[in-house]
């Protein structure tokens, strides 16, 4: 059972970090994310080529999030506002008690640990507040990073989908 309003997104807080709504403000940090690369590698889409797909990015971030579709946050240290990485909860459906988590961060801030921690955070508050069973991740399979990542916080590989790790609430333990 959903225990989330859909009204607003709420603000949660790490030891370093903090996730909020993303602003139109925030325009020229998400290009740092979603314009490079290297960081856009494994991602769904090639990065952006200039900033304007940033503004029609946040557009279909609010719509979905109207719809019920979505819930992104933009991730900042907690003593900065700017975005450093994305991540969220997608591709809801009621009927499994399922969605799909993601996240992208800046590569200045690799290997430091802070999506791990982001994650955690967002994990079991999403578990508990979306009322979901299973959560998934969708990583190509040279993404070890991600993979890594993923696999820490108790994801397991999915046996019908080579590229889907799954994360059941019965073996959330962190």
């Amino acid at each position: 059972m959903s225990r989330f309003s859909w009204n607003t997104i709420p603000v949660l807080t790490t030891s370093r970090l903090r996730l909020r709504a993303l602003e139109k403000s925030d325009q020229d940090a998400l290009f740092q994310i979603y314009g490079d690369p290297e960081v856009m590698q494994f991602a769904s889409d090639p990065a952006f080529p200039n900033i304007s797909y940033i503004e029609q990015m946040l557009a279909s971030i609010n719509t979905l999030f109207e719809q019920h579709q979505s819930v992104e946050w933009g991730i900042t240290l907690k003593d900065a506002n700017q975005v450093i990485g994305t991540c969220g909860f997608h591709s809801f459906t009621p009927d499994t008690q399922a969605a799909e988590i993601g996240c992208l961060l800046r590569r200045l801030y690799w290997g430091q640990g802070l999506m791990h921690e982001a994650l955690s955070t967002l994990i079991p508050w999403g578990l508990e507040r979306f009322g979901l069973d299973t959560l998934y991740a969708d990583i190509d399979e040279p993404n070890l990073r991600s993979r890594k990542l993923f696999q820490r916080l108790g994801f397991q590989l999915d046996q019908e989908h080579s590229l889907l790790l799954t994360l059941k609430r019965a073996d959330w333990k962190q």
